[in-house]
């Protein structure tokens, strides 16, 4: 049963206060190590401040937690996966067609619990905000909020790692640039996050007229059904209204074959970006304009043919600029989705040595406090 016909994801009348557990059911899924999955539904925090319901799926290893102390809890992001509320990754990943599963084995056979957010229009009721940073953070820092006492085995004071790659890594800096804020509650060790997006009028006239241009168009769609602002949709013509209807009913891939011209194509301007509305929330959704409260890990294919390497480049600046702790690496491999995966091993035992490392640093403390 796909999201938008299934009961589970029905509209929350008042989600109340973020971090809040709403619903959850039990699921089984065919994963390498054997877990205790449950689908959630809980509250988080939407683009202009209000409350909302986000759907996300969260992974407890069958096996005993790993040493002493809570079980660490990673809170990972996905990449695009289109503006369907029924391309939700819990959906996909129930029924093995989440390509990401992939990359989640590795940390459950590590020991550690995995909450995956669907994100905010993807399961629950649309639309979905591509792209906006606030939403897209929030739903990382509060799913952990609501997995912590689903189980037994998730503790209040468990260690939280943050983690995505494309969308889901700019979604993962945007939760640690706002968890000091926002969810000081949570104990955040580090966020490591590949191929980031971190400016996206940068990536989307990069890939403007190219294979990816239905991306530019998803920028579109998803920001201005984040902001609700008449002047985002304002750029679009009669025609690009009409398209821009039919790419919110579409996955990724809908988006990249069905709306292959350019953004011209919907607008009637060279460049929409630079109408005064668009580049003003273009701006605000910038990466690095906070600094994490934690440690950062950042990598990136150096001929990435959708986020260009210079815009990941100016977000590891950016965050020193800031006085952030960060380390950069390369990944030698050809294009932005084989980075996924080519990134991912360095990048969890990035994340390993983190937890050992803070691990260490509050235990010093406790001896001479």
């Amino acid at each position: 049963m796909i999201p938008s016909e299934d009961p589970f994801y029905a509209p929350v009348a008042d989600p109340g206060p973020p971090g809040g557990l709403l619903r959850a059911r039990r699921v089984t899924l065919a994963l390498e190590t054997a877990v205790d999955a449950h689908q959630v539904v809980y509250a988080s925090t939407g683009a202009r401040g209000q409350a909302i319901a986000v759907s996300g799926t969260v992974l407890v290893p069958a096996t005993a937690r790993p040493g002493p102390g809570p079980r660490p809890i990673v809170s990972y992001g996905v990449g695009v996966h289109g503006l369907s509320r029924d391309a939700a990754p819990g959906h996909l990943m129930l029924h093995g067609r989440e390509a990401e599963v992939a990359l989640l084995d590795p940390l459950l056979a590590r020991g550690w619990a995995v909450a995956v957010t669907d994100g905010d229009g993807h399961g629950m009721p649309g639309p979905h905000t591509y792209g906006a940073g606030l939403p897209g953070g929030h739903a990382m820092l509060d799913i952990v909020r609501a997995a912590r006492g689903l189980t037994a085995d998730l503790d209040r004071d468990a260690p939280v790692l943050l983690w995505g790659y494309s969308e889901g890594g700019r979604n993962a800096c945007w939760a640690a640039e706002l968890q000091p804020g926002y969810a000081p509650d949570l104990d955040v060790r580090g966020v490591a996050a590949g191929g980031v997006p971190a400016d996206l009028r940068a990536v989307a006239e990069a890939i403007d007229g190219g294979p990816f241009s239905g991306l530019g168009l998803a920028v579109v769609v998803g920001l201005a059904h984040a902001h609700r602002d008449p002047a985002l949709d304002a750029v679009l013509t009669a025609d690009g209204r009409r398209a821009a209807d039919l790419a919110a009913q579409r996955d990724v891939v809908g988006l990249i074959v069905e709306h292959p011209e350019p953004l011209r194509h919907h607008t009637g301007r060279d460049n929409a970006w630079e109408d005064p509305a668009w580049s003003v929330l273009l701006e605000r959704e910038r990466n690095g304009q906070r600094r994490p409260g934690v440690a950062v890990y950042l990598y990136h294919v150096p001929d990435d043919e959708i986020v260009p390497y210079a815009v990941g480049r100016r977000l590891h600046g950016a965050y020193l600029a800031l006085g952030a702790d960060v380390t950069w690496t390369d990944v030698p491999t050809t294009d932005h989705l084989t980075g996924a995966f080519a990134g991912s091993g360095d990048a969890v035992r990035w994340l390993a040595d983190q937890l050992i490392a803070t691990s260490r640093s509050k235990k010093a403390l406790l001896r001479t406090s």
